[in-house]
C-alpha cells in the first residue's frame, strides 16, 4: 500500500454470520480502526490528535456505540495544552460513504469490508482538570460517496467540539 494510507481511519464492517462477499450497509456493526493519530484544527491554530482504542465499535441502526481513546490538545506552536481520554456516551449519527474504494486517488483497497463515513458521537473527555462533555466526529474517506470536502486523504481526521472551550 502507499504510505499515505497508513493514517487512514477505516471502519471495518463486522459480519457475525454473513458471507464475506456481502457488501456493508449503514445499518451494520462497524469496528473503528485507526493506524495513527487523527487530527483536527481550531480556528486559532490549536489542534487535537485523537486515537481510537482497539475493539471500539458502533452500529448505525439501532444507534449504539462502544468506543474509547485518547486525545492531546496542542497550541498553534505545537506545545501540549492538555491531554486525557475520551469515552463515547452515545452515537449521534453515521453518514455511510461506502466501502473498498478511495475514488479521489484511484485506490481499490481490495476488501469490501473496509468502509468509510462520518461517525458523530457524544463523548466525555477525562482530563486532570475534570470531565468535559464534547462532540467527536471521525471522518474516513473510503467509499464512493465521500463528500468532496473530505475526499483527499488530508480530508480525513476528526472534529472535536468542547462547548464553551474549543472547537477543533
Amino acid at each position: 500500500m502507499r504510505r499515505w494510507i497508513a493514517p487512514v481511519l477505516v471502519f471495518i464492517a463486522a459480519f457475525a454470520s454473513a458471507p464475506a462477499v456481502q457488501a456493508a450497509h449503514s445499518s451494520d456493526t462497524f469496528l473503528l480502526v485507526a493506524d495513527a493519530d487523527n487530527t483536527g484544527t481550531a480556528a486559532n491554530g490549536d489542534h487535537v490528535a485523537v486515537t481510537v482504542d482497539e475493539g471500539s465499535w458502533f452500529d448505525g441502526s439501532p444507534k449504539a456505540v462502544s468506543a474509547t481513546g485518547e486525545f492531546t490538545h496542542f497550541d498553534a506552536d505545537g506545545n501540549v495544552r492538555g491531554a486525557g481520554t475520551w469515552t463515547a456516551t452515545s452515537l449521534i449519527s453515521f453518514d455511510f460513504y461506502g466501502c473498498r474504494f478511495i475514488p479521489s486517488v484511484g485506490v481499490d483497497l481490495g476488501d469490501d469490508n473496509l468502509c468509510g463515513g462520518a461517525v458523530k458521537m457524544a463523548v466525555v473527555l477525562d482530563t486532570p482538570l475534570g470531565q468535559f462533555p464534547g462532540m467527536l466526529t471521525v471522518f474516513c474517506v473510503v467509499g464512493p460517496q465521500a463528500p468532496a470536502s473530505h475526499r483527499p486523504p488530508e480530508g480525513e481526521g476528526v472534529t472535536l467540539n468542547v462547548p464553551g472551550i474549543v472547537n477543533f
